[in-house]
């Protein structure tokens, strides 16, 4: 008998075992997802490992209920990967692999409420007694069932739990368990395929010469004698489709011919009863492209420095084995075309690459590059593709049909078997960190999945992290560098515009005379502008210019966003939206004003400016959907926009020749953040955008807008200085014992009482105290901070409170976590929801 390991889709940390079922004959493979008996349900498991021995357990050993695929999602060798990804992030093992592939693939059991014959006569006569009649007791009167979508909704209120179980005991209904399949399948088509003789005819009608105007009109078909005069009028007409439309290929697909022909569905039945044609079901994969992406040729020569660079990657590749490379690159020198040569390196050698980006948008831009230098070989794997689309791009990628995959940081997962190089570009961006459910790093993981593959990876940014760099330093990682843009162009000339003393504009009051004065110049000269604000929306908050009262989301302790185009106040926390009110709730006064700046605000400034201009605004207001990015991108690189307003998304990644001018709207919006990481993430922000301009044949421009103007961070982008900033951040996190001198982990408790979460997060606290007094351990080698509320105190109606442990030791921090799920019911209620961030990125 076989027993299998089985990672189950709940909040378990243990995996547990399961034997083969009496009808399943053969040996189920390794990562196939199966249904499994947990308690009194069944759930999603997937096997991780099998044996015939059987092992020693505490509890008895149930057989799997269902085998859900017929092919394993995932290769075997992500199993280890998968396994130290759960014990590192403290998370179970069959929530990591949930996490990993593609949604919609959850599959389960769930209940089906099914009327009976006696509830047909008796309950339509119950229901006019009942006072407040749910739209779905109709819906069971009229069908005669309700599907496990919407009784899972009505099982979850007591009050409709007590009413089923009436009518269940009454008899009028009957509550059955049923299987609920994963929500995502492969897409089928029906196929038209040619039987031999007709096959035998398909170079002949090649052969022949039709002009256009009669390819609608019978032709005489070269069939085999004996078939044409049997044909009728329809199946002729059908045929003659076919063979216009296969491209000599012996199979069409089926809706080819009916789109053009109404008749053929019929035609088409009779030819396949005649044994001349059969109709087949066949694969089809979901297009996530949708055009083709823009044509970028190959520059016919590389800098120098990009040789150099080119010349270690492939040493390396050639070489093999796990090799970590941090690639430091100014803005405009070139990485891209680094990375296509180091992947067509290793595509020559038969191998995969899977590249890393931080963001959907990056994503986009990085495609048409690959795309026009490798073809269809190329995978994309991020949310902004549907469901289906991503379902199917995962199938391409685990069949082999695939040797590139680009993505954001849950393409790490990837289903390649084992890459033979891994490219994490912009590897300083905290967009890596996942900030909810299974909390990785998505760049920290590539480096282990190139551990794991025995692969070079090679980590890249204009602006690295403080840690990256210092491992770098120390030898960690072997860097790289490429100090010179491509042609030799000079990085821009920055200037920073003192806010303070600023007069007035008469034009406008977010825009100096300085700034306004260079967007005109640009106009005349017509170059193109950037305007970067870090924020989207029309005004950062609504005030009472009266009592001081700020407009806050009711779920969350935030000041609500006002979009104007939609006419809405926004919160960008939990979504809720409200009307503007302009009565003050507190004190009744009208005087509600905006306050605070959005990158819809600015470009309705530029607007009311430069009206001539041709203005778009590139946010994730405006590009809900990849295509509406794609869109304005195509619009920028044509030059029909002079001016482009934007927030983070055109912070990096975008080459523009034609923009000579960038306008930093307002440069001090994260120093001021509680975070140990603000003064790096402002300066790599500054740098990036920066880095936008001058990327052409004309120098560039950069203007800063600033209160701080002598903050080091605004003194170093100015110059273009990494390296101070690194070497300052690096001293202040020493003395610190802040990454890269330490590790940290935050603890965060969220719950609807703040009593009863600051009571679970002092006596979590004090548990892990008194650890450390148990075992005698020194505060300097683990530091416990807190527990206090968090800086964003309530999101979403709960309330957070968090304890930061830091230590210079990985292991004891993983120790403690350890002892801190294990003993979580001493102190930790089921209304208060614990999580462990390790590596935390957002201190907020």
């Amino acid at each position: 008998m076989t027993y299998y390991e089985v990672a189950v889709a709940a909040p378990l940390f243990d995996t547990l075992t399961y034997t083969q079922p009496p009808e399943e004959r053969e040996v189920v493979p390794l990562g196939i997802r199966v249904l499994v008996p947990l308690r009194n349900r069944l759930v999603t498991g997937y096997i991780i490992s099998s044996s015939n021995t059987p092992p020693e357990l505490s509890y008895p050993i149930k057989a799997l209920a269902e085998r859900l695929d017929t092919a394993p999602l995932f290769p075997e060798q992500l199993i280890p990967f998968f396994r130290w990804l759960a014990a590192y992030y403290h998370y179970p093992l069959g929530e990591v692999i949930q996490t990993a592939l593609p949604s919609g693939l959850r599959a389960g059991s769930g209940y089906e409420i099914i009327l009976t014959e006696t509830g047909r006569q008796q309950l339509p006569v119950a229901l006019t007694t009942v006072k407040k009649r749910a739209a779905w007791m109709d819906r069971l009167l009229a069908k005669g069932a309700i599907q496990p979508g919407t009784t899972k909704a009505i099982r979850t209120k007591p009050a409709m739990q007590r009413l089923l179980r009436t009518w269940q005991t009454e008899g009028w209904i009957e509550i059955k368990e049923v299987l609920v399949n994963s929500a995502i399948k492969a897409k089928k088509e029906t196929v038209v395929r040619l039987n031999s003789k007709l096959q035998e005819a398909l170079p002949l009608y090649q052969s022949i010469e039709i002009p256009e105007k009669k390819k609608q009109t019978t032709t005489t078909l070269p069939l085999p004698l004996g078939i044409q005069e049997e044909l009728k009028k329809s199946e002729r007409k059908t045929l003659e489709l076919f063979f216009q439309h296969c491209k000599g290929s012996p199979v069409l697909p089926r809706s080819e011919l009916t789109r053009q022909y109404s008749g053929a569905g019929q035609a088409l039945h009779s030819l396949a009863d005649a044994g001349l044609i059969s109709l087949e079901e066949q694969r089809v994969y979901r297009d996530p492209f949708g055009k083709v992406p823009p044509f970028f040729p190959q520059p016919e020569t590389l800098t120098l420095e990009q040789q150099q660079v080119i010349g270690t990657l492939k040493e390396a590749l050639d070489k093999g084995g796990f090799q970590p490379f941090l690639l430091h690159g100014v803005t405009g020198c070139g990485k891209t075309e680094v990375y296509l040569r180091a992947t067509e390196h290793c595509l020559k050698a038969g191998k995969s690459v899977l590249i890393l980006v931080p963001e959907i948008a990056l994503s986009s831009q990085l495609e048409g590059h690959f795309y026009s230098r490798f073809g269809d070989i190329l995978a994309i794997l991020h949310s902004g593709i549907a469901k289906g689309e991503r379902f199917d791009q995962w199938q391409r990628i685990l069949q082999g049909k695939v040797r590139i995959v680009i993505g954001a940081r849950s393409a790490v997962f990837a289903p390649l078997a084992k890459p033979g190089l891994i490219i994490v570009d912009e590897e300083h961006e905290p967009a890596y960190k996942q900030d909810d459910g299974l909390r990785y790093n998505g760049r920290d993981l590539a480096v282990l999945r190139a551990k794991f593959a025995e692969c070079p990876i090679l980590l890249a940014s204009a602006t690295p992290s403080v840690t990256s760099f210092y491992h770098a330093e120390q030898g960690k990682y072997r860097l790289l560098s490429m100090t010179k843009r491509v042609h030799d162009q000079a990085m821009p000339e920055v200037r920073i515009i003192d806010l303070r003393d600023k007069k007035q504009s008469p034009q406008s009051s977010f825009f100096s005379e300085q700034l306004l004065s260079a967007l005109a110049q640009n106009l005349e000269k017509r170059q193109q502008s950037l305007l970067f604000v870090n924020r989207r929306g029309y005004a950062a908050f609504m005030l009472c210019r009266d009592c001081g009262h700020i407009i806050q989301c009711r779920h969350c302790k935030v000041s609500l966003t006002l979009h104007h185009k939609d006419n809405r106040l926004l919160c960008h926390y939990c979504g809720y939206s409200t009307t503007p009110n302009l009565i003050c709730p507190d004190c009744g006064s009208s005087s509600i004003i905006g306050l605070g700046v959005g990158s819809e605000r600015i470009e309705q400034e530029v607007r009311q400016v430069f009206p001539n201009a041709k203005v778009v605004r590139l946010d994730s207001d405006t590009t809900r959907d990849r295509k509406a990015y794609l869109r304005i991108l195509e619009q920028v690189r044509n030059q029909e926009v002079d001016i482009l307003v934007g927030t983070q998304m055109v912070a990096k990644g975008l080459h523009f020749p034609a923009m000579t001018l960038v306008g930093i709207v307002w440069a001090d919006s994260g120093l001021g953040l509680p975070d140990y990481k603000a003064a790096e993430r402002s300066y790599q922000l500054l740098a990036q955008v920066t880095g936008r301009a001058g990327r052409g044949e004309h120098p560039g421009k950069v203007i800063i807008q600033t209160h701080q103007p002598q903050h080091y961070v605004i003194e170093f982008a100015q110059s273009h200085a990494y390296q101070k900033l690194y070497t300052q951040e690096l001293a202040l996190r020493k003395a610190l014992a802040y990454p890269p001198f330490g590790r940290l982990v935050n603890i965060r408790f969220s719950g609807k009482e703040e009593a009863d979460v600051q009571k679970t997060a002092k006596a979590a606290a004090s548990f892990l105290r008194s650890i450390l007094t148990a075992q005698k351990t020194t505060e300097q080698s683990v530091e416990i901070l807190g527990p206090a509320p968090a800086p964003l105190a309530m999101i979403r109606q709960r309330f957070r409170w968090q304890l930061l442990l830091k230590s210079g030791t990985p292991e004891f921090l993983h120790y403690l976590c350890d002892l801190l799920l294990e003993n979580k019911k001493k102190f930790c209620g089921k209304d208060v929801r614990m999580t462990l961030d390790v590596d935390p990125e957002n201190m907020l």
